[in-house]
């Protein structure tokens, strides 16, 4: 998975193709890795619920 943004436009696509098109339309490529990231957010829901 692959995350690209353009201004306030995110993209998120799964192969290099759909990347690549992207970067053609000049988006670019964050730097994060979308599974980290959603681990890092269901920790901090459960953190909330916990309150």
């Amino acid at each position: 998975m692959f995350k690209l943004e353009r201004g306030n436009v995110v993209k998120i696509v799964s192969t290099e193709h759909e990347k690549e098109k992207l970067i053609n339309k000049g988006f670019v490529e964050e730097k994060e890795d979308v599974k980290k990231e959603k681990k890092s957010n269901k920790a901090t829901k459960e953190k909330a619920a916990n309150k």
